[in-house]
């Protein structure tokens, strides 16, 4: 296992304990921790990645989704350390190759070492987009995917639901919606091309993207 750090100002992520984060998203009125893993396994049996990169990782929901045969090693990077270590202790020896790296990835490229999938849901909405997108193909491998997933703009439900975690609430000042042309648009000047985009909507009502895109071969 490796892990590394890079310097991180304050966020309203460092504050919020793991346990309330995995309260929140498995809570009946916000339904997401189990559409995130879902997705996540359906990615990982679709593409059957050797390397993995789960941005956003907390604590690591979807990995005990993953079968270590095929997908030997995996990145999870984190704002948070604590939630990185929760991760570690689950399932660093799952796989032959664990990688922490404890970073704010609006500060610029958390590992230089290509994955073949990146994992990348509801992480956007908190990142500064354009840093992200400067960077962001080169996080994968030649022929290698990066898989999004976006929360939809819906006044009437907001953008943090009120599950009864008081914590979470102080993530809206930080939430923004992803626009997700742009997002498209960007990668594509980067060599990537779009290969499935779809929409999906939680037990608890509240609409999601996923948008998988693919690095694109260099011609000779």
């Amino acid at each position: 296992m490796t892990s590394r750090a890079r310097q991180i100002s304050h966020n309203p992520w460092l504050d919020i304990p793991l346990s309330d984060y995995e309260r929140h998203m498995n809570a009946s009125s916000v339904a997401q921790a189990s559409m995130l893993s879902d997705t996540l396994r359906e990615l990982v049996e679709a593409y059957r990645p050797r390397s993995l990169a789960l941005l956003g990782a907390a604590g690591g929901n979807g990995l005990d989704r993953v079968d270590p045969s095929v997908t030997q090693r995996v990145v999870t990077v984190d704002i948070n350390a604590e939630y990185l270590d929760a991760c570690r202790t689950r399932y660093c020896e799952r796989f032959a190759s664990f990688e922490q790296v404890h970073c704010d990835l609006s500060s610029g490229l958390p590992f230089t070492n290509p994955v073949e999938l990146v994992y990348a849901g509801l992480i956007l909405e908190f990142l500064e987009v354009d840093v992200f997108l400067d960077y962001a193909a080169s996080l994968v491998t030649e022929s290698g995917r990066i898989a999004f997933v976006f929360q939809e703009a819906n006044r009437e439900q907001g953008a943090v639901t009120n599950s009864g975690v008081a914590s979470l609430q102080s993530l809206k000042s930080t939430h923004a919606t992803v626009d997700v042309a742009k997002v498209i648009d960007a990668l594509l000047a980067r060599g990537m091309t779009v290969e499935e985009r779809r929409g999906m909507v939680t037990t608890a009502g509240k609409s999601f993207t996923l948008l998988t895109m693919k690095k694109c071969q260099r011609l000779l």
